[in-house]
Formats: structure tokens, sequence, C-alpha cells
């Protein structure tokens, strides 16, 4: 299948001026309290003139109540299944020396064989969920006619055998602001759309989540948020994103997102 993308072009002499610009011109500190961690510069606020031109990474669904956009994950997915291989090996040994060496004669060949066993195949159980089950991307809705704007939130814990549940954040949004932060790992280096939770009325932040993976291009982030900004206040957008495809992912849609139906009606219909 042929890729539709339509990527910021090449960044021109007066995009890098206005870069530069914007770094010296930017906070030494963030007006929020606590400041992020990796934080970089507090982005125009969300009832502000947005003056970069808006234009979202990738989305889900639009329309004149409700849109709905993917965060993607910066996880190495093959990662999870080169591990799960490593894993293999060492349950074939302890297979192995539980039947041929004769460990099953004794009770404490029997403790130990069980007792490897099972966190070998906890190991595995849990690398298996995380490459298969754990969702590629959660989507964000933001709810117009509501003002609201709804997280999709997959909380992946450490026990393979427990449930991992999905919780789904409201918040107002006039709540929210907007922060660019950056990473300068080796495997994790660029900048991120972040968004803050604060209190109503102060700038004291409640909770945070990523709106965006960490990208390369300091413009996606500023055109994402001027994106998100004027569409929430109900002006015209682009509708096309810059990419149209979506990265492969090993469980089909519809069994990765499971909205509760309450919230999944409210945050696509006007009050």
């Amino acid at each position: 299948m042929a890729r539709n993308n339509h990527k910021l072009p090449p960044v021109t002499a007066e995009e890098l001026a206005e870069i530069e610009r914007t770094r010296r011109q930017s906070r030494s500190r963030s007006i929020l309290t606590p400041q992020a961690d990796y934080w970089e510069e507090d982005l125009p606020g969300r009832d502000e003139e947005q003056t970069y031109k808006p234009q979202l990474i990738r989305l889900n669904k639009k329309n004149d109540t409700w849109m709905e956009i993917p965060c993607y994950t910066n996880k190495s997915w093959w990662v999870a299944w080169v591990i799960f291989g490593i894993l293999i090996p060492p349950v074939i040994v302890v297979l192995y020396g539980f039947f041929s060496v004769g460990m099953y004669k004794l009770l404490m060949g029997w403790v130990l064989s069980f007792s490897g066993l099972f966190v070998l195949f906890s190991f595995l159980a849990f690398f298996y969920r995380e490459a298969v089950f754990s969702p590629r991307w959660t989507p964000i809705r933001f709810n117009l006619k509501r003002q609201k704007v709804y997280v999709y939130d997959f909380q992946q814990g450490w026990n393979p055998w427990a449930r991992w549940p999905v919780v789904v954040k409201v918040f107002d949004w006039q709540d929210i602001y907007g922060e660019r932060l950056f990473w300068p790992g080796r495997y994790t280096f660029g900048s991120q759309l972040v968004c803050a939770v604060c209190s109503p009325g102060n700038h004291q932040v409640l909770h945070r989540f990523p709106v965006t993976p960490v990208v390369g291009d300091i413009r996606m982030v500023w055109a994402e948020w001027s994106h998100i900004c004027q569409y929430m206040q109900n002006r015209g957008v682009p509708t096309t994103p810059m990419f149209t495809d979506h990265p492969a992912s090993w469980t089909p849609e519809g069994h990765q997102y499971r909205w509760p139906e309450d919230l999944d009606r409210e945050s696509k219909t006007a009050p």
C-alpha cells in the first residue's frame, strides 16, 4: 500500500532563525510548578493566538464535535521478542535437568525445578503480553462542544498474571497547558509535546500526559499544539495530518482499545 504522507518541508533559513529566536526568548524556568524533567519551553496559551501553522502528526478521526489523535510510544517492540526468545533455552535446560538428571526423584528437585519454571514462565508471560497486548498507541480525544479532554491510559503493571487495567482520565480544557520537553538520551533524542493539567485558577500541576512521541523536528511539536488549540477554539484547521499511515501492531485495534461505554458516548457527543 502506498503511503500518502505530508511531512513538513525541509527547514528553511528563516525557520532556523525563528527556532533560535524562540530558544533565546523562552523563559529560563516554566511558569508551572513543579517543573517537568527535561522541560524546554512553555508553549503559547490554549486561548492565545497560535503563531505556528497547525498540522497534526497523525489523526484518527475529526468532526465538528470531537477529534481523536493517537499518542505513539517510543518503545522498541522487537526488544520484548528478543528477550522472550532468550528465555526459552533456560526453560528447556530446567526441564531437561528435571527429567534426565533425575531431579524428579528428590523433593528438593521438585521445589527447585518448579520454582525456577515459575520465575521463567512469569518473565515469558510478561514480555509476551508486553509485545502482543500492550497497545502501540493510546488515543486522546478532544471534545470541542464540552471543552473536555479524554485520555485513554493503559496501566501496564509488573505482574504478568494480574489484569492490566484501562483508565480513561477526563480533564477540563481550560486547566491544560502545553509544554515542550527535550530528551537528550542516546536512544530517545528530540522534542515531545506534553500537556500539564493544573488546579483551576493557578499553575500548580496535578497531572501530566504525553501527546506526541519524541520527535526529531521541533516544528512537529509546535504544529501539533497549534492544531489542537485552534481546533478547541473552533477555528478552521487542516484535515490531513503529516502521516496518514499507522505503524503495524501485533494485536487488532478492536482488541486493544475498549472504552468504557459511558465515557465513549460522552467523549463523542455534545452536552
